[in-house]
Formats: structure tokens, C-alpha cells, sequence
């Protein structure tokens, strides 16, 4: 049976061996559950899923495509300004993301196009470490939404830095969510 244990494991950035250790297993036999060369008993589904914190049926091919929510249009400087019911109307797509947003793009901004639409998955603060180095779709104590590489901070503070020139870098920021980019589309 084929399964998603790889786009689950790759998605939280986890080594075969860091999520054997979780699962008390060893990477080969990880890596053997991945690529269905070993049969995954409902015992195995039950042990990833509890470290993916997912439901187990979320881990086999042919599972249900999630609502992405668009939150809105991101404009110069790669800020959310536009929620306009007609931009945000959310889409559905099977992807490895527990809780999937998105935004598209009016602008270029770094490596992404303009009509790029980003999808990010949010993070909960104990995996915010996963957006570190990462491009994400940040959301601010003040409503605001943004598009930028998440660097460490002290504690539970991170520093923001535009993936272009146009914005300032952000120095001890504390966001109320961060959503790692996980996926883009992009319209030809």
C-alpha cells in the first residue's frame, strides 16, 4: 500500500533517522514502510501519525484534498493588501500540509513570480524551528500578513528579511503564526 509517510516526514524536515527514533524502529525499516517495499500494518500508520500529530488515514494515498484558504493578495513589499471576497476564494488540493494558507501574489517578489500563488503550512510553536532559513507566509499581532525568510531569534523571537529589496529586515519579532512554504502555483 502506497503511502505519504515521506511527504509527511519531509514536510517536518526529519531525517529516516530522527523519525525512527521517534517511532522506535530503524531508518531502514522507515525507509522500506516509505516506498511500500514493507507492508504497513494499521500499528504503523497509528505510530507515524502520532508523531506527525496527523489522523492515520491522512497517511495513505487517495486521501481527501484540504480547503486552502487564500487569505488574500499580497502587494509591494510582499504585505497582504487586498482581501477582496472575489481574490480569496479558497481552493482544494491534496497536499502533506496540517493546516495549509495561502496567498497570491500581485508583484514579483524574490524568486516568486507575479500570479504566484504561495501555499504555506502553519507551524505550531513547538515546530517553528522547521521555518528557520525557510521562506513563510508570517502573520502578525496586528492583522498583518507578509512573505519572508524566518531567521532564529532569542527565545521565541525570530527576525523577517524581505526576499527582495523592497522592506526592511525585522529584528525581534514575536509573529502569531508562521506558515513555511510548502508549495507554489503558478499560472502560464
Amino acid at each position: 500500500m502506497e503511502t505519504r509517510i515521506r511527504e509527511y516526514r519531509k514536510l517536518r524536515r526529519m531525517t529516516l533517522q530522527e523519525l525512527a527514533d521517534k517511532i522506535g524502529t530503524t531508518p531502514q525499516t522507515v525507509q522500506r514502510l516509505e516506498t511500500a517495499n514493507m507492508t504497513v500494518s494499521t500499528d504503523w500508520l497509528q505510530r507515524f501519525a502520532d508523531v506527525f500529530g496527523v489522523h492515520p488515514a491522512d497517511l495513505l494515498r487517495g486521501g481527501k484534498a484540504r480547503e486552502i484558504s487564500i487569505l488574500g493578495v499580497l502587494g509591494p513589499g510582499a504585505i497582504l493588501r487586498s482581501t477582496n471576497p472575489l481574490d480569496v476564494t479558497p481552493f482544494h488540493m491534496d497536499i502533506p500540509a496540517d493546516d495549509p494558507v495561502a496567498v497570491r501574489l500581485d508583484a514579483p517578489v524574490g524568486n516568486y513570480l507575479a500570479g504566484t500563488v504561495v501555499v504555506g503550512n502553519k507551524l505550531s510553536r513547538a515546530n517553528i524551528v522547521n521555518a528557520f532559513g525557510a521562506d513563510c507566509l508570517v502573520g502578525m499581532p496586528n492583522g498583518t500578513v507578509m512573505l519572508r525568510r524566518v531567521i532564529r531569534g532569542e527565545g521565541d523571537r525570530v527576525t523577517l528579511v524581505p526576499l527582495d529589496n523592497q522592506g526592511e529586515v525585522q529584528y525581534d519579532q514575536e509573529p502569531e503564526w508562521v506558515a513555511r512554504v510548502v508549495l507554489t502555483i503558478n499560472y502560464h
